[in-house]
């Protein structure tokens, strides 16, 4: 398994990577996105539009994962407008709802909308969430028993980037999930603060991608991504209300695309 990179972006700027990926014939949006539910809910025409047309140019092998916004907005959306969201794009999978750092909290939120979940007709993308490690790798036999995996080949996670900010890295989730399942398909939820360890994250096997508005965050701001850079990690600011793209975000998806994916 290859992995992949997601762009972050508001819905106009996404349009915009794809018109570039059009005209140039690179990958540059991509066909393996993590999308916000709260802005595909305010954007569902556009969105629906954009993946129609992605769909056309990868003959529909195209993953997309519909998240909760629980960075975006703080707490996660309700179940069913994630769902909701999800049905608009036709999503490949959603994840479970949960909050950062918290497990007692994140099984709260599950056993409460838990037959939404395993009705929903989505395959699921169980996010585990806990103070430590050790809570971390509980909260995982706990989601796998209390939302069982329904669909052939369904056994997605996905793993925060607070837990490499907090704790280092993600390897050691990523190596639990290993020894704990046959066939995990992991995910990494946003790039954290070590961008090295991100990398190393990334190539490890089983793990689908990573996804991050940072680089274009970075390329706003003029500072390019490369192998001899140093990296930074910027909070969004006022980047979700950019008109456009510059050629800098640009190169900074493209830098992604390519050392994501080798």
């Amino acid at each position: 398994m290859t992995a992949r990179y997601s762009p972050i972006a508001p819905i106009h700027l996404l349009g915009q990577l794809f018109d570039r990926e059009v005209a140039t014939g690179e990958p540059v949006l991509g066909n393996y996105l993590l999308l916000l539910a709260h802005d595909v809910l305010a954007h569902p025409i556009q969105y629906e539009n954009l993946m129609i047309e992605l769909r056309e140019r990868y003959d529909d092998e195209v993953f997309l994962i519909m998240d909760n916004s629980v960075v975006e907005l703080g707490h996660p959306m309700p179940t069913e407008d994630v769902v909701e969201a999800a049905c608009v794009v036709e999503a490949s999978c959603i994840m479970t709802p949960d909050v950062l750092g918290n497990f007692s909290a994140t099984q709260k939120l599950v056993e409460a909308t838990k037959r939404v979940l395993l009705d929903c007709g989505f395959p699921l993308m169980r996010v585990p969430q806990g103070k430590n490690l050790d809570e971390i790798e509980l909260c995982i036999t706990w989601l796998d028993t209390t939302l069982p995996p329904r669909f052939a080949g369904e056994n997605y996670w996905g793993i925060p980037r607070w837990v490499t900010n907090e704790f280092g890295s993600r390897l050691h989730v990523i190596r639990y999930l290993h020894r704990a399942f046959s066939d995990p398909q992991i995910h990494l939820l946003g790039m954290s603060i070590n961008h090295a360890d991100d990398m190393v994250c990334a190539h490890i096997d089983k793990v689908m991608g990573i996804d991050s508005a940072n680089p274009l965050v970075l390329g706003s701001l003029g500072m390019r991504m490369g192998s001899t850079e140093p990296y930074a990690h910027w909070d969004r600011g006022e980047y979700w209300n950019l008109e456009a793209l510059n050629e800098t975000m640009i190169s900074n998806v493209e830098y992604m695309h390519t050392h994501v994916g080798t």
